[in-house]
Parts: structure tokens; sequence; C-alpha cells
């Protein structure tokens, strides 16, 4: 039902930018109707801020309303804390209640404490804690009452209410008045999110349908009354797909054989004996023949004698604690099967699921001495199946993200071929961002040699060397092996330091060098510094220089071959391809293309060294052909990039 009393736009707290009024009533109209929304929008435009006060619209006047707004990373919880912050102050008022939740492991302050209990996992540690008394920080927000059952304490219950009538409560608010009054964080969390009008999290609290639950069941609300709001909505179908995926290691496998009996008498489940035996054949059996991975069929991987009974005890069974715990699966041994005979069961009634058994890197000759290298992985691939009736029977769903294109492509891949969309275009004035496509150079397979390594090396230095070093440059690479192929032939950086990812960096680390100073930064697509860092510094891009060497198309996996043919079987012969490789191994280099321009002073270079993103330009969007040169050499590449640097016809001067 529309509660809209007024114009979407007396919600919003700022003076608009270009396209914001378009989200605003964008959002309104998406959750005034109760359907689903998808939004592709630049980043710059402040969606964020729109889609909330499009919200706000629409809902403010219902007391029942709640919104889930889910994120996958906690860099961009932060976001939503801030704008909710702005639009708390905008609206004079506390009715605007609000919470940032994150996992009970993130917060809990007595983790040292469960040391000894680490073969239990956390959250079995955890409640074991509490259930002997000796989590002090719980029972401080508990008592037993008189028939025995767990309350909540008036004065915890009172806090919980000053902190929502004060703050939009984040993990470090909850963390500081824990720490203040002796209570535990995660139950102040949770408790503020159980009275918010607003609640912030990961993916998981919605998507992994056993979270999804808790979730519900701890905020005392039903799904068809819950509106939904997901950010970077392009991640969603791959992140649905590996979060519902279960796997099981030779060490788990190993641990299971070993205490098959305890767990029997524990569980009270008497087939799970013969289970653990028969997924201990399967790994055996498979393993001479073993290679990197093997498909399996599915009723290799699960037993046709569970009984589907006793499924439910066994997942309760592996839900120690009350309420939402974590986002992520349980970590013990027990928890893993019990997991993995859950996914199982679903593979056993449907063909959209894919079963393997794997071999990590760096295997040896000698398997029995390293099992911990072998994994038997049950994994869905139809994201529809497991997104579309989410999406349709929540209240309203809005979708959005910087790279949401093209619509329909995600429209498609999520089962939602009916819902509204708006794409818009930048928010940038032209001529503050040049793209440069190479057109001889392609690092496919076939034509991969030390020559192709050194010109690339040598278009790489030229580039660094012809764009003043006044902000730092990202360098991506489809994998480290081809970024160590490429740097061993050595690269001039000019003024700017080197700076190279490899898998043990930390992300505060690049974030805090590249503030000091400018660096090239190599990296590779999708890894933790090319996705994980925010590189802004007051408003602005820390970068004006991004060069992606290649397409990140993914290996020829099994897993990647099913998908192909999943996507051949669902939309065509041919679609494979395209919905499992193409789109999204371009949209990794239109999101880090992305960073370059953070604010209207931006400016800045793009080159694309590999001639088949031509193929595929449209991804990057509608305006890219006027920043668009494709060039066919090294002279015409510096050519290109001095106009530009000294303003011609590109843009003013870079200095």
């Amino acid at each position: 039902m529309t509660t809209t009393a007024s114009d979407p736009m007396t919600w919003f707290p700022y003076q608009p930018r270009r396209h914001q009024e378009r989200v605003v009533y964008f959002s309104e109209q998406i959750f005034s109707e109760g359907t689903v929304g998808l939004l592709s929008a630049d980043c710059g435009i402040g969606k964020t801020i729109a889609t909330l006060s499009g919200y706000l619209s629409s809902r403010y006047n219902d007391p029942t309303s709640r919104l889930l707004v889910l994120t996958r990373t906690h860099s961009q919880s932060k976001v939503f804390e801030e704008e909710l912050t702005q639009l708390r102050i905008h609206s004079a008022d506390h009715l605007l209640t609000a919470t940032s939740m994150v996992s009970r492991k993130h917060v809990c302050p007595m983790k040292s404490l469960m040391q000894n209990l680490s073969t239990l996992g956390f959250m079995r540690g955890c409640a074991a804690l509490v259930r002997m008394g000796e989590c002090t920080r719980y029972w401080n927000c508990y008592k037993r009452n008189g028939d025995g059952r767990t309350v909540p304490r008036q004065k915890f219950l009172e806090n919980i209410d000053e902190m929502l009538n004060d703050h939009v409560v984040s993990r470090i608010i909850a963390e500081e008045t824990s720490d203040e009054l002796g209570q535990c964080p995660y139950e102040v969390l949770r408790w503020c999110a159980k009275k918010s009008r607003v609640v912030v999290g990961p993916y998981d609290y919605i998507f992994r349908s056993r979270v999804r639950m808790a979730l519900l069941a701890s905020l005392g609300a039903e799904l068809h009354e819950i509106d939904i709001l997901v950010d970077e909505a392009h991640n969603l179908s791959s992140h649905v797909l590996e979060a519902e995926a279960a796997e099981l290691r030779g060490s788990d496998l190993t641990w299971l054989r070993d205490h098959k009996r305890d767990i029997v008498n524990e569980t009270k489940v008497q087939w799970l004996e013969e289970t653990v035996d028969f997924l201990w054949e399967t790994t055996m059996v498979n393993l001479d023949t073993l290679r990197g991975e093997h498909r399996l069929d599915k009723w290799d991987a699960y037993p046709r004698f569970a009984a589907h009974g006793d499924l439910d005890r066994l997942i309760e069974y592996s839900t120690p604690m009350e309420g939402v715990d974590d986002s992520v699966p349980m970590d013990t041994p027990v928890d893993k099967l019990v997991s993995f005979l859950y996914a199982g069961k679903r593979a056993t009634e449907s063909d959209d699921w894919l079963v393997t058994i794997e071999l990590s890197s760096g295997w040896e000759e000698h398997f029995s001495k390293d099992l911990s290298r072998v994994a038997l992985k049950i994994r869905p691939l139809n994201a529809a199946g497991l997104v579309a009736q989410i999406l349709r029977s929540a209240r309203s769903a809005f979708l959005m993200s910087g790279t949401l294109r093209p619509l329909s492509h995600y429209k498609r891949i999520l089962g939602i071929g009916s819902a509204k969309g708006e794409e818009l275009s930048s928010p940038y004035p032209r001529g503050t961002r040049l793209i440069l496509v190479d057109k001889e150079i392609s690092t496919s397979y076939k034509t991969r040699n030390p020559n192709l390594w050194r010109a690339i090396g040598e278009r790489i230095e030229l580039v660094l060397k012809t764009v003043p070093a006044n902000k730092s440059a990202m360098i991506a690479f489809p994998s480290y092996a081809i970024m160590q192929d490429v740097l061993s032939f050595g690269i001039d950086s000019g003024f700017r330091e080197q700076l190279v990812e490899d898998r043990t960096i930390k992300i505060e680390e690049a974030k805090s060098a590249l503030a000091a100073r400018p660096h090239a930064l190599f990296c590779v697509y999708g890894g933790k510094v090319s996705e994980g860092v925010d590189l802004v510094d007051t408003g602005s891009s820390m970068v004006d220089i991004i060069i992606g060497v290649g397409l990140p198309f993914s290996p020829p996996t099994s897993h990647q071959k099913a998908l192909q043919d999943f996507y051949d079987r669902r939309y065509g012969p041919g679609s494979g391809f395209y919905y499992a490789v193409v789109v999204p191994s371009i949209r990794k280099v239109a999101q880090m293309a992305g960073r370059l321009r953070r604010s209207p002073e931006d400016r800045g270079v793009i080159v694309l060294l590999d001639k088949r993103f031509m193929k595929h330009i449209d991804v990057f969007g509608e305006d890219t052909a006027a920043d668009l040169w494709p060039y066919r050499d090294v002279d015409e590449l510096k050519e290109a990039i001095e106009m530009f640097v000294k303003g011609g016809a590109f843009g003013e001067k870079l200095s």
C-alpha cells in the first residue's frame, strides 16, 4: 500500500546531483507498488542515499515496514550507516531506527577463552561457555525466570532503546557500549535489529536458506512483510550459487571416519556411520584416476539409504545458539557433513546441481599422506531457482549496482524477467575519461608467449611514464602467473613506486601505501586489491590510470562447463559462453574501471590491452563511445594520451 504523503524529494537530505532525482522517484515507485526493480547507475551518482530516500517516502508512515539492506562487504555497510545517519538528522525525529549487523564471531570479546574448545568450532564453543555460565557478558544480557526460561534483563532492554534513540547502531557503537556495560555485543546488535525499521547485513541473511529462516524468526517477521534492498547486485547470482554449495575435504572425512561412532551417539542418527564410510569409499575409488577434477553422479555423493526426515533433526543439531548467529557455515566436520547432506538431498531433486571430486594445486604422488587436498563438492547451477522466489515473495525488492548491465542479462539469470529496470548513464562531464583499446594484442591461450608479455610490458611502461604521476595507477591481470610473466621483463613505473599484490597482502597495507604517495599497483582481477580496497580520499578517486591486461575468462573447469551447458539448455545453444563466461569477466573489468572517477573533478585514462574487449564494450555503458579510442600501435597510444593530458579534445590538463 502506498503511504506517500508528499513529493519524494522532500526526504532527500542534500542538493541533488545529476540523476539522483530519477533514482529517488524510481525507488519510491518500486517500494510503493510492491514489485521488483533493478537499477544500474554508475559510481558517483549517489544511489545509496537516493534509494533510501525513495524508500522512506513510500514507507515512513507505515509503522510495520521493515527494510533489509543486503551488502557484500563491511565497507559497503558503512556507507549505508552514514547515509541512514544523515536521513535521521534530516527527518528530525527518531522513528527511523536502524542497525548494521555483523556475525557473532566477528564481535565476540571472549574468543580467547575458546582456544581449548577449537575442535568444537566457534559456535559450539560459544554455546558451551553460555551453558556452563562462563560467558558473563551473555548473562549480563539475560537471566532465568521462574520457569527456567531465558529472558532479557530489563536494564539490557533499556540500553537497547537508548541506543536506537541516539544512533544508527553499528558494530563500533555496539562494541563500545557493550564494553562499558559488560554485555555481549552480538546480543546487543541482535536486539537492536529486532526493534529496527532498517537492518543492514550480508547477502546470506536472506539468500542462504538456513540463515534466512533464523533471521526472520529473530526479527519476528515473515518474508512477505520485508522490503529488500540489494547493493552491488551484480554479485548476487554468483554469491548465491557459492552460498548454497557444500564441500567435504579429505581432512574432514578422515576426522569423521575416526569419530563416526561418537557422531551417531551424539546425533542419534544411526545411518550417519554408514554415510561416512560411503563418502570415504567414493573418495578412495576416484583417487587413482584423479588429475585435477572429476564429475560425479549425484548418487555418488548422497547415499540412497539416507532418511530425509532425519535431516531436520541434524539441522537443528548444527544450530546450537538461539537467533541468527552467523552468516557463514558452521565450522566443525560434523556441521560440514550436515550441510553436505542437505545440499546432496537438494541435488537429488533437481538436475541443476553439479557434484565433483577435486584436487587442489600442489598435489604430490603419495596422495594418502595429504588428503586435505581432496574435496567432494556439491554446487547449484540455477541462480534463478534460488533467488527469484525470494525476490517475488518479499514485500518488494530493489536491486542496484554500478555495473548491472545489460539489465536483460540480470533479469534472465535471476529469473525476474518482469522486473522494472532503470539504467542511468555516467553523471560525470564528457571528456574527463579516455578509454584506449588495443587493436592488435590478444591474451588468448594460443597467443601467449614471451614476445606477448614483453609487448604488454612495453605498453604498461609507456602509459605510466606518459601520464603525470599525480595519482596512483592500477594494473590488473587475469592471474598471478601472467602478472609475473609480464613483470619479469622489467617495467619502469616512472615516478610511481611499485606495489605488487600477492596472496598474503593485507588490504589496509595497500590502501595506506596509496594514500602516502602515488604507486603503480599490480594486481589480479577480482582480487583483494582490485575489489576490496575503496580507493577514495575526501570523495575523490586515488587513481588516474587503470590498465586491464587481457580478459579474465574463467578456466575451463567442470564447473564452468556445467554452467555453460545449463545456460545452453535454458536459453539456447551458444548462450552458455555469453552468460557463464563473457558477462562475468567483462563485469570485473567494468567494476575496476569504475574506480577511475568518483567525483566530477576526477579524470584519467583507461587502457584495455586485448582486442577482444571491442566485442563487449557495451557492458561499460552507453556513454563509452564518446570516450573510446581503439589504437593500433604504441605510437598511437602515446599520441592519444598526450592529447588527453594536454587538454585537446578530451579534457583539461592533468596537473
